[in-house]
């Protein structure tokens, strides 16, 4: 099969979630022999090398630009895919790709790695909480409360008039053939916002299984384990209030806004990383006894909880959107309410107390992960969605 791949970066083809999970499908999908094709194009030809003229052109051009529509066609007539996969189309390539697609008579799937087709701000967060204001169509609250993750004013404002442009073409479903979604969760939102059901599709995340297998000692001496960026929403506060008084060691590896004044109000247990590398960050997690993943927004599918499962470690999570369904509390981890200390400081003094515990729920995060999120039950799942467009 000839396959695709489409990427708007966000920044300088700079690497993220998005862009991890791009490569990794593509290189995926080359590896079981089909013939991958990448396009991509980022945010900075407009945002850190485009004139002021790009910039309005921005405006002009938000739901429909003629160059992608060009572009994509070319690409499209020359490689002649079965499939075209996108990954994310904001904001220089914009939804005329899918019109494109359409034109050239090739099925189109889109991944849904975030909310910004059903909410401007896309993450379903203000002021560092989750909202789901925007389920009802009027996003131009976005613009009022600039739900924009850095609170730009331009961005809430091109994001605001994309939103309702898509609403307008129904959410792109005449272009598009299928919808990927990473969770249930997301799933049931994007239904209840009226996208079409029979068009959405469930397929998580996955990542290889580390090289060196899991651990399951029990009696790491490490401590505790936080991995991310050091800001409000990720539920750092929650962390470090609940760690007061402990002597128990908690490494944190990140960096973020919130740094010197998490730093002046943490105990001496809590030791500071700053930020690590992919692989650096895998050997500092090998080496803890859990990881504690405190974010109080829903998040997508998040690469940190697979990567702890993977190796087999205890997990200890707020129980917001899909980490429900990552994580069976008391099964395969521990989940608290989000933003409460009290309650997360109870999972951690259990955890902290009770090895065989740890060890308990670390075997069966690593049962689900062999069982959900591997390479191939992943690529599985992919090809279930080809093959159903293809015959639709």
């Amino acid at each position: 099969m000839r396959i695709l791949i489409v990427h708007n970066h966000y920044g300088r083809f700079a690497q993220g979630g998005e862009a991890n999970v791009m490569n990794a499908e593509a290189k995926l999908l080359a590896e079981h022999g089909h013939e991958v094709m990448k396009y991509e194009r980022t945010n900075a030809e407009i945002y850190e090398d485009g004139t002021i003229a790009d910039k309005l052109r921005a405006f002009r051009d938000v739901a429909w630009s003629e160059k992608s529509y060009q572009e994509i066609k070319k690409v499209l007539r020359e490689f002649k895919p079965h499939v075209m996969h996108v990954h994310n189309y904001w904001l220089v390539l914009t939804p005329s790709i899918f019109a494109a697609a359409k034109e050239c008579s090739v099925k189109t799937v889109l991944t849904l790695h975030n909310y910004r087709l059903i909410c401007p701000g896309n993450q379903f967060k203000r002021d560092s909480e989750p909202c789901e204001l925007c389920l009802d169509g009027k996003g131009w609250r976005c613009m009022v409360y600039r739900c924009f993750p850095d609170r730009s004013m331009l961005k809430c404002l091109l994001s605001t008039l994309l939103y309702y442009r898509t609403r307008a073409r129904s959410f792109l479903s005449p272009w598009v053939d299928a919808y990927i979604t990473l969770s249930e969760f997301g799933r049931l939102r994007f239904i209840a916002a009226g996208l079409p059901a029979e068009k959405i599709f469930v397929k998580p995340n996955f990542m290889p299984d580390p090289i060196g297998g899991p651990t399951f000692s029990g009696d790491e001496g490490n401590g505790g384990f936080y991995a991310g960026r050091v800001s409000a929403e990720k539920g750092i506060e929650t962390v470090i209030d609940a760690w007061a008084g402990l002597e128990y060691p908690l490494r944190v590896a990140g960096d973020g806004p919130l740094l010197d004044a998490m730093q002046r109000k943490a105990t001496t247990s809590v030791i500071w990383l700053g930020w690590q590398s992919h692989e650096e960050t895998l050997r500092l997690l090998r080496e803890s006894a859990f990881l504690i993943f405190p974010s109080i927004l829903y998040e997508g599918f998040p690469l940190a909880l697979l990567e702890a499962m993977a190796l087999g470690k205890a997990i200890i999570a707020s129980d917001l959107g899909p980490r429900r369904e990552m994580i069976t509390d008391g099964t395969s981890g521990l989940l608290f309410e989000a933003g409460n200390s009290k309650d997360l400081r109870s999972k951690i003094e259990t955890l902290i107390g009770d090895p065989a515990l740890r060890i308990q729920l670390g075997r069966t995060a690593r049962e689900t992960y062999l069982a959900r999120y591997t390479p191939e039950k992943n690529y599985q799942i992919l090809m279930n969605v080809y093959e159903h467009v293809l015959q639709s």
